[in-house]
């Protein structure tokens, strides 16, 4: 997004300070979501069909006497099975990753036309700035508004929370991307001035949701939430936890790491209905980590098993998102990934009847 809001030398959630800037993106034709979403739908049924009626036949084939003339049928049968049932496992896989109603790709999100990008592969939660580009999402699309102030209810914050009242395009409001309650790291953001952000909010845009982007406060090897923020102290709704597992001194993704930050923050008071996925999106450019090397791209593979992990913990959430749709320090983000946009299609496209509609856990 226009808006520069990472201020360290890693993307959101570690420690070392560089700033970085925002990149403009391409846009990308919209429209193909729904009728692909109608397809695999339709496929599923139809495979599910088609594996139940060769399990059935050839279970009538084995419980006849196996003479040699009939052992040819009945490895056929045996064939058409496996084969059914890997195409039935291959639908199965549309499903990978926590099940959400929403999903935001942040950053980036408009080009210099306004027009929404992530929405033609189903981020239907769009990442935005300004009452304007509420107003110019897609029907069906949602808007996340960033804050980023963390001063307590003063007047700059009510000028800029008020005028979305009463807009229906509306889901909530990112109050703080790694907010640091040490002020060693970053600007001290207390949570008591959090809770007055929020508290503020339930009180006068009815429906909104608050979230945060959590900040390790330790290495990934051993991450640690304690000390910072959690429903209690901070009255926010919604968390976010943003392990990046791919990295160039790991010869494989660390996909462990996931377990560690929800361990962590589930320890330090966020329940698992709380918390947001994000996803690692970005590699290469100027980040540096935490383990000494530099964030690497995840490929299809790699992707896949991180929504794996991700649903394994987390198997409906309020809303997932994709980190980062744009570049922000000379890194490829998801905009320039064809490969992980089919992915995400995917993942986003899961058919409306299958899907979980979760609220938040707490209605204000």
């Amino acid at each position: 997004m226009i808006a520069l809001r990472v201020v360290g030398g890693s993307p959101r959630g570690e420690l070392s300070p560089t700033p970085h800037t925002a990149a403009s993106v391409q846009i990308r034709e919209q429209g193909r979501a729904a009728g692909a979403t109608q397809r695999r739908h339709c496929l599923n049924s139809h495979l599910l069909y088609i594996g139940a009626y060769f399990v059935e036949t050839c279970i009538g084939c084995a419980m006849q006497r196996a003479t040699r003339t009939r052992l040819r049928p009945l490895y056929l049968c045996a064939a058409l099975a496996g084969v059914t049932m890997l195409l039935v496992q291959d639908v199965h896989h549309v499903h990978a990753g926590p099940q959400s109603a929403l999903h935001s790709a942040l950053n980036g999100n408009f080009d210099s036309g306004g027009n929404y990008l992530p929405g033609s592969i189903g981020f239907n939660l769009a990442d935005v700035t300004s009452v304007a580009q509420l107003n110019s999402l897609p029907d069906g699309v949602k808007g996340l508004v960033w804050i980023g102030q963390c001063n307590g209810v003063d007047t700059t914050f009510v000028r800029t929370v008020r005028p979305y009242v009463g807009n229906s395009k509306l889901f909530g409001f990112y109050l703080m991307d790694d907010p640091d309650p040490t002020g060693w790291h970053r600007t001290l953001c207390t949570a008591m001035s959090l809770a007055a952000e929020s508290d503020w909010i339930h009180a006068n845009v009815p429906g909104a949701k608050t979230f945060i982007l959590l900040m390790v406060m330790s290495s990934s090897k051993t991450p640690s939430f304690e000390g910072t923020y959690n429903p209690t102290n901070s009255h926010v709704d919604l968390f976010g936890l943003d392990p990046y597992p791919c990295r160039t001194e790991l010869k494989e993704c660390d996909y462990d790491m996931i377990d560690r930050y929800v361990a962590a923050a589930e320890s330090s008071g966020v329940p698992r209905d709380r918390m947001v996925p994000v996803y690692q999106t970005f590699g290469g450019g100027n980040w540096v980590d935490d383990g000494g090397g530099r964030y690497a791209l995840p490929i299809a593979s790699q992707l896949q098993q991180i929504l794996a992990h991700w649903e394994a913990l987390l198997p409906t959430t309020v809303f997932d998102a994709a980190y980062s749709w744009g570049s922000q320090n000379g890194d490829i983000g998801l905009e320039s990934s064809p490969d992980l946009q089919a992915e995400f299609l995917r993942h986003n496209s899961v058919a409306e009847a299958d899907k979980p509609h979760p609220t938040s856990p707490v209605d204000r």
